[in-house]
Parts: structure tokens; C-alpha cells; sequence
């Protein structure tokens, strides 16, 4: 974890494969006294249709694909094509939400 307090930023960094829990960074915030305006990701995963809605599959994480930021590239398809994304996320919901505001194929 690295705490920059100047720009008030926190980086978490997990281990490939292992889950994101938003809860955890919240309740760590809590604990410190500390807000949480806006929660950031950057994932590896697929993007998958189920009937009308999109998800993005990172490792066991899967998230609603919510409308794009504006001006944001268009993500390709659902198949197998490995991507990697920078978003935001809303976990006030389950599936989470995610908004991706970068991507590309991932390396």
C-alpha cells in the first residue's frame, strides 16, 4: 500500500487472481478517519454478454459495465480478447458497477 498524504491518494495493489474487496479498503479508510471519494481500478479481465447487460471478468471479480465516460474508447466485443481497464467503481450495489474510463489490449 503506498499513501501519498500531499495529494490524499491511496494505492492498493493486489496479487494476480486475488479478489477485490472494496469493503476492506472502506473499512481501513473508516478506521483512519479517512473519506473515500472516488474508489479506482486497474484490472485485467474480458468483457462478457449476459442478455442485455456487459461485464467485465477479472480473475473471480465481475463487474456491471456501466455507461462509458464520455470520450472514453469503445471496449470491443465479448470474447476472449484480454484487456486491460481503468475505472471507477460503484459498490454501493451487487454486481459492482464499473465505469471504464481507459482500456486496451492488456500485455
Amino acid at each position: 500500500m503506498i499513501v501519498d498524504q500531499r495529494s490524499n491518494v491511496v494505492l492498493v495493489s493486489y496479487k494476480p487472481n486475488t479478489h477485490f474487496d472494496p469493503a476492506v479498503i472502506r473499512k481501513a479508510a473508516e478506521e483512519a478517519d479517512a473519506a473515500i471519494v472516488l474508489l479506482q481500478i486497474v484490472a485485467r479481465g474480458r468483457v462478457i454478454d449476459e442478455g442485455p447487460k456487459h461485464f467485465f471478468l477479472a480473475g473471480e471479480d465481475r463487474f456491471l459495465l456501466i455507461e462509458p465516460a464520455a470520450g472514453a474508447k469503445l471496449l470491443p466485443p465479448a470474447s476472449e480478447t484480454l484487456l486491460s481497464v481503468v475505472g471507477s467503481i460503484d459498490d454501493s450495489a451487487e454486481p459492482i458497477r464499473l465505469k471504464i474510463v481507459q482500456s486496451g489490449p492488456a500485455e
